[in-house]
């Protein structure tokens, strides 16, 4: 049994690898990049739990229900984070949302941010534009 214990987390692993390195990866969504991740993440931990906790032996086990619930809650982070993007560009249409790694960049455009003249506090527009991302963020 720990054989097959084994030889299923390296399954895991080396499947990770192969979907981490295609060029098909940078093409996905947040949500379905975050439930891949938990997946493998859940299943690897779930295996080492399951082999190491109680009686043991149930590595297999372990593993299959770490990657069913790691990858729902991956999936689940990742559509929140697409979501907020979302509103973001509906909220600013002038923003530029860049997704870096596992957060958002927000790039606000000229106009988006400014201050009075001479002085070191925001115009009325700007604090318009400040309290509609501060609505999408407190989501």
């Amino acid at each position: 049994m720990r054989k097959v214990s084994i030889i299923a987390l390296t399954v895991v692993f080396l499947t990770g690898f192969v979907f981490t390195g295609c060029e098909a990866v940078k093409n996905t969504s947040k949500a379905q990049r975050g439930a891949g991740i938990g997946a493998v993440g859940g299943a690897v931990i779930g295996g080492i739990l399951g082999n190491n906790l109680g009686k043991g032996g149930n590595g297999a086990l372990g593993a299959v229900l770490g990657g069913v619930v790691g990858g729902v809650a991956g999936g689940v982070i990742g559509n929140k984070m697409d979501k907020q993007a979302r509103e973001i560009d509906t909220a600013l249409p002038g923003a530029e949302v860049v997704r870096v790694g596992e957060g958002i960049k927000l790039v606000l455009g000229e106009n988006s941010v400014r201050f009075d003249t001479n002085k070191s506090t925001l115009t009325s527009g700007a604090k318009a534009n400040l309290d509609k991302l501060v609505k999408v963020f407190g989501e």
